[in-house]
């Protein structure tokens, strides 16, 4: 478990379209990239449900996530483009709950595949390049990443590449140079960091979540679209499963229902994270591209 899952996820599952970005995570799931600064972008795993054939020949989405725990914030670009028929291929959950549902949320026992962000059972969809993507900040550059060696993209804020930031509110400017995935260019409007968070959370203290009744968790609404919820469990190292949820970011508020926290035990403990996205369509000459901004926080729990 970790705070970057939803993060990552909002890059890759978009991939499987740019068709139904930031509908639910809670049903169905995605992969993440897993390298660094270097530029190394991972695999396609799991997607969004279709929703009608692509008009061009390829699909992709570029993500500006900004991460905040405690008093660090982390700013990472990714990126990945991949032919629509692959990508439609590899998003086969449907976006569906393979688990138990109840209102927004969805209940995912250990073991199941949607869990690991694995709605299509592993399917790899092999990425192309759309050339070296640049990103600015109004007149300010933020950075140009190159394709890694799997044709992802992937850089992370950090004494190594101090431009990679940027504000709530800013407008972010994202370019390809083109290359199987033709020169486009689109702006996104990066979301603001979560406020006014009840129940506060933090990575220092645990939240007590009783399991016998619901859990409500509040925010100042933002400028985003969608906020999404995941609750992750475990018993010492066993894993418990996991709960999502999806609400509106105006909506400010989520609740999640005792008949899925029952699902965990009394003692276990795990991770509480929110995620607020919003997601922007631009079309190139041979490809339909989603620009995704997310905001990411958390903490830990103790179920009881």
């Amino acid at each position: 478990m970790k705070l970057s899952h939803l993060a990552g996820l909002a890059s890759l599952a978009c991939i499987g379209a740019a068709l139904a970005c930031g509908s639910s995570s809670n049903k169905g799931g995605g992969g993440e990239p897993d390298g660094g600064g270097g530029g190394e972008g991972g695999t396609l795993e799991g997607g969004g449900a279709e929703t009608g054939p692509a008009k061009l020949p390829y699909v992709g989405s570029v993500s500006a996530d900004s991460t905040v725990a405690a008093t660090t914030t982390t700013h990472s670009l990714t990126g990945a483009f991949a032919l629509a028929s692959d990508a439609g291929a590899a998003g086969a959950d449907g976006g569906t709950c393979l688990g138990t549902e109840s209102g927004s949320c969805c209940y995912v026992p250990p073991g199941t595949l949607a869990e690991a962000g694995a709605g299509d059972a592993g399917t790899t969809v092999s990425l192309v390049s759309a050339g070296t993507l640049s990103v600015t900040d109004g007149t300010t550059a933020v950075a140009n990443i190159t394709p890694g060696s799997n044709n992802g993209y992937a850089i992370t804020s950090g004494t190594s590449n101090p431009s990679v930031t940027w504000n709530g509110g800013d407008m972010l400017t994202v370019s390809a140079a083109g290359a199987a995935v033709e020169a486009f260019s689109g702006k996104m409007t990066a979301v603001e960091d979560f406020a006014g968070l009840t129940p506060a959370l933090s990575y220092k203290t645990a939240t007590t979540v009783p399991i016998a009744s619901d859990l409500t968790i509040s925010w100042t609404a933002g400028n985003g679209t969608t906020v999404h919820v995941l609750i992750d469990a475990v018993k010492g190292t066993t894993n418990e499963g996991t709960i999502s949820c999806s609400a509106a970011d105006s909506a400010h508020t989520v609740t999640v229902p005792s008949a899925l926290l029952g699902k965990f035990a009394s003692g276990d403990t795990g991770l509480i994270t929110l995620n607020r996205s919003s997601v922007t369509q631009v079309t190139g000459p041979n490809a339909t591209v989603s620009l995704i901004s997310t905001s990411t926080t958390g903490g830990t729990a103790k179920f009881q």
